[in-house]
């Protein structure tokens, strides 16, 4: 009965931790570990009320000691009104020393950019289309790719 309590306690307390997420996806189905150039990772979302300055952050999981300081990435962000948006961004992976800029633990690295600040997030569908800008035939050693929207504290 009392371990029963601690598990629901925790549990209450782990989803309570975090309220200004609005969204959080992850897609970790690479192939071998590789996203191959023609390959567009799509995230939708629905916004249900009208939010205040948001930031919307893409993660991008690694293995750690990448080979490369970035990763140019293009983005396609569709907002409920139906206009869309491109962005041009270079993931930030690796520091000036050679260090994984990212959350680090074994041979797993995530790292979180924020590539566009939302002055009033409307409610509707959103949608988020990421594709990798490599300029080989696949991007290697990707774990996966997310989008995270939250609001700003």
């Amino acid at each position: 009965m009392k371990a029963k309590f601690v598990l629901i306690t925790l549990l209450f307390t782990f989803l309570s931790c975090n309220k200004s997420k609005i969204h959080d996806d992850f897609d970790s189905s690479f192939d071998n570990n590789r996203w191959d150039a023609t390959d567009v990772r799509v995230f939708e979302f629905e916004n249900t009320q009208s939010e205040a300055v948001c930031d919307l952050k893409l993660h991008f999981g690694h293995i750690s000691g990448f080979q490369f300081k970035e990763v140019p990435l293009e983005v396609e962000i569709t907002s409920p009104d139906g206009k869309s948006e491109v962005l041009s961004v270079a993931m930030k992976l690796i520091d000036e020393s050679g260090k994984d800029i990212g959350d680090c633990t074994g041979d797993i690295c995530d790292v979180f950019q924020t590539i566009k600040t939302f002055q009033n997030l409307e409610k509707g569908k959103y949608k988020v289309a990421v594709k990798s800008k490599f300029t080989g035939p696949y991007l290697p050693n990707v774990l996966g790719v997310g989008i995270v929207i939250e609001k700003q504290k």
